[in-house]
């Protein structure tokens, strides 16, 4: 699946100012796909904690391969432990910080009643990760 294919639906999720100004430009290819409707995303639309193999359908290798099959999956990797947008469990599972992620501006309805509205029909959530 290709990440240049047209999307049914927008994403609910954009990267956060912290991944867009830390990471390489693959890295930040690979965070979008991760948010996006490339079958990253569990039941409730979060990313999935992925496996850590690298060549194996529906782990973080192939979530590499489907952002830019030109990256090295241990490499980008790498790059998100030192930067601290993923981290990895003890099940060899990779975990995108919560801090990478906002909800997509675009998703917001934007209503009579302003931004405060549109922020209480989406309220933040923590998740387990977040630090």
């Amino acid at each position: 699946m290709s990440p240049n294919h047209s999307q049914s639906h927008p994403s609910k999720w954009q990267p956060t100012g912290l991944v867009t100004t830390l990471l390489s430009p693959g890295a930040r290819q690979v965070i979008r796909c991760w948010l996006g409707p490339f079958g990253f995303l569990d039941e409730q639309q979060h990313p999935r904690m992925l496996h850590s193999i690298i060549n194996e359908p529906g782990t973080f290798g192939d979530l590499v391969r489907t952002a830019n099959s030109n990256l090295a999956p241990a490499v980008v990797l790498n790059e998100l432990l030192r930067k601290g947008i993923v981290e990895t469990l003890e099940s060899g599972h990779v975990l995108l910080r919560r801090s990478a992620y906002a909800p997509a501006t675009e998703a917001l309805p934007l209503s009579a009643g302003g931004f405060e509205e549109s922020i209480a029909a989406y309220p933040p959530r923590r998740r387990f990760n977040d630090i």
